[in-house]
């Protein structure tokens, strides 16, 4: 499954929201959607009287469940926990992020991925992105970033993973003449990107698959071929590198 919300530049395309491809497996620990429209009536009512920030904008609420039957909610910068019990629904945590615009130059700021990560069968994490892009003469790339957080007692955080690349899409201008435009043939750009899935495999140990594509224009003075590649890399979450090990054009942070 791939989760991705597009829209078409004229120069480039580019992704907000996700650039990724990020495919769910199969497996004991399952990454979880949060999804809209899930609840009831008696459970939204339970949850805004012991969470009232969640109340200022039920439309966008989102929600899971984990195997042992907690409830997750979802919406902006908030993330909340209940636990089921015989008298309804109970607040058993709750969490809130600040969204800073550090590491992005787009006009819709950092945002939380609506994934639910497993670290083990009781622990879970959630991805912040980035996002980040820019524009030069004939082309234009978009960048996302991300970090992991895991979701600790008490609504405190643990970053373990720090600006991994997330995705990137990229293209630049190779036509300059009316020959090249002729001997071209609407292929005038050069143009790559990335893309991530990630699977659980087992408890503290997560698969990072990086997928590359480069398409080389006709006319392009880049020299190289285009191509297709993959690099399948074990994070073992209780030593995170601090960069993950992808060829260096993979890791492409912008022009700046």
């Amino acid at each position: 499954m791939k989760f991705s919300r597009q829209f078409y530049n004229p120069l480039f395309m580019i992704t907000l929201g996700s650039a990724i491809s990020l495919r769910i497996f199969a497996a004991p620990f399952s990454i979880l959607d949060f999804k809209k429209d899930q609840l009831s009536k008696t459970e939204q009512t339970q949850i805004c009287k012991q969470f009232k920030p969640l109340c200022e904008q039920p439309a966008q609420w989102q929600s899971t469940k984990t195997p042992d039957q907690k409830l997750w909610i979802f919406n902006k910068n908030h993330i909340a926990a209940f636990r089921p019990s015989q008298t309804g629904l109970k607040l058993d945590d709750q969490w809130q992020f600040s969204l800073s615009d550090e590491n992005t130059n787009v006009e819709n700021q950092s945002f939380i991925f609506p994934k639910l990560f497993p670290m083990t069968s009781t622990r879970y994490a959630v991805a912040v992105i980035a996002p980040f892009s820019e524009m030069y003469s004939g082309g234009g790339a978009s960048i996302e970033r991300a970090s992991f957080f895991e979701l600790l007692e008490h609504g405190k955080t643990h970053r373990f993973i720090q600006d991994y690349p997330f995705s990137f899409s990229r293209m630049v201008r190779a036509c300059f003449s009316e020959q090249d435009y002729e001997q071209a043939k609407d292929r005038c750009h050069d143009e790559d990107g990335l893309s991530l899935d990630i699977r659980p495999l087992k408890p503290m140990l997560w698969q990072f698959r990086y997928h590359y594509h480069l398409e080389v224009s006709p006319v392009s003075d880049l020299g190289e071929k285009s191509y297709k590649g993959s690099r399948n890399l074990k994070i073992d979450l209780n030593h995170v590198p601090k960069q993950p090990n992808i060829p260096d054009n993979w890791n492409y942070a912008g022009q700046g």
